[in-house]
């Protein structure tokens, strides 16, 4: 390219272009335009990020493949009534895509409107009959609206065309336990790892179905691979707990649990947990706290009432054992262990009448052969 060179006055040179170049600015580069409000919003300017990706996608006329790209990071923001018009817009521009009308179901699914959504759905196969993708976000809404038979032959459908789908298999085999079907149900979520190893949603329903069935040690493994993927995810550290506590692994679990209250602070089944593990381990003071939380969202647990009672009674209080002990023969009138419980905290208190009472119930339930609920 030709250039001259020229002096100024104070004789540094200057180098100038034959051809004069528009500079980089809005309007001007929509895809460099979209990659800067994408780091706009990695870096925390979500309402700057968002009014710029409305400005572009108002434009008449945009690259191909903008207009979804921009539809889609809407979606994933949450500003669905932005995404919604975006397909909207895309499916006027491109009358034979299915994928705006997929987009659109996903949408109205996530609005909860759920007959808008099969509607956008439906539409998206008659246009692609042989997308698989196309199928499994029908099943998945079909699922969501309890049409578990349709939404079974959808995931069907999306494995027929592609063999290697790992959500179909994943959201089968959930339709498959939730029918009983656990053999089966185990296969999918097998066969769902088997394509895609990095499911955080097949090793966690794998893990439940394991743990189900008392094996601990493999439904560990699942939950920790789950948790691997998904590291925030407080179902998947929950169900680790269980699995852990269930096994004897305390302090394993009492770890699982705490992550599951940084997550969630009113966690109310993971503080009951964490309350119980120090109920094992004779910390009966901080259990006691967990516990008595943990009854205000459910006033009625035997076992949650019975362990309170049993960390007064361990710390001395009988008079404030008594309390949720008589309310745990109450609430289950068959369980000899809570009317032992009940005479022995009564005794303590110099309830003396009261106390035998307590025991020669305790003594006729047990004889009548009667389980412990608490």
């Amino acid at each position: 390219m030709t250039v001259w060179t020229r002096r100024n006055e104070k004789g540094t040179s200057q180098t100038f272009g034959l051809f004069r170049r528009r500079p980089s600015g809005p309007g001007n580069d929509p895809r460099a335009e979209f990659e800067l409000i994408r780091d706009a919003w990695k870096e925390g300017r979500q309402k700057e990020a968002m009014a710029g990706a409305k400005k572009i996608a108002a434009r008449d006329r945009l690259p191909e493949g903008l207009r979804e790209m921009v539809g889609q990071f809407m979606l994933e923001a949450e500003e669905l009534g932005a995404a919604l018009e975006c397909f909207e817009r895309l499916a006027i521009e491109s009358p034979a895509a299915a994928m705006p009308h997929y987009f659109r179901g996903r949408i109205y699914d996530r609005m909860g409107r759920l007959d808008d959504a099969l509607a956008a759905h439906r539409k998206a196969i008659d246009l692609e009959p042989d997308n698989a993708e196309c199928h499994y976000r029908f099943g998945v809404t079909l699922a969501r609206n309890e049409r578990a038979s349709d939404a079974e032959a959808s995931y069907r459908r999306a494995i027929s065309i592609d063999g290697a789908h790992a959500r179909a298999y994943t959201n089968l085999g959930f339709l498959m336990d939730q029918r009983g079907d656990r053999v089966q149900a185990a296969q999918l979520f097998r066969r769902a790892l088997q394509f895609n190893p990095h499911s955080a949603e097949a090793h966690f329903n794998l893990g439940a179905l394991y743990g189900e069935h008392g094996n601990h040690e493999e439904a560990i493994r699942e939950f920790r691979q789950a948790i691997r993927l998904a590291p925030d995810s407080v179902e998947a550290n929950y169900n680790l707990g269980i699995a852990l506590y269930e096994s004897g692994d305390l302090d394993a679990a009492l770890d699982a649990f705490r992550r599951v209250t940084r997550l969630n602070a009113n966690h109310a089944d993971a503080n009951y947990f964490v309350g119980m593990i120090y109920f094992r381990k004779g910390l009966h003071a901080k259990s006691v706290k967990l516990l008595l939380a943990a009854l205000k969202t459910n006033p009625d647990n035997p076992s949650i009432l019975y362990h309170i009672g049993m960390c007064y009674n361990h710390l001395e209080q009988p008079a404030k054992a008594i309390p949720p002990l008589k309310r745990v023969t109450e609430l289950s009138p068959d369980d000899h262990r809570a009317f032992y419980a009940l005479g022995m905290v009564y005794d303590r208190a110099d309830m003396r009448d009261e106390a035998r009472e307590a025991y020669r119930t305790a003594e006729s339930r047990l004889h009548a052969g009667h389980v412990n609920v608490a």
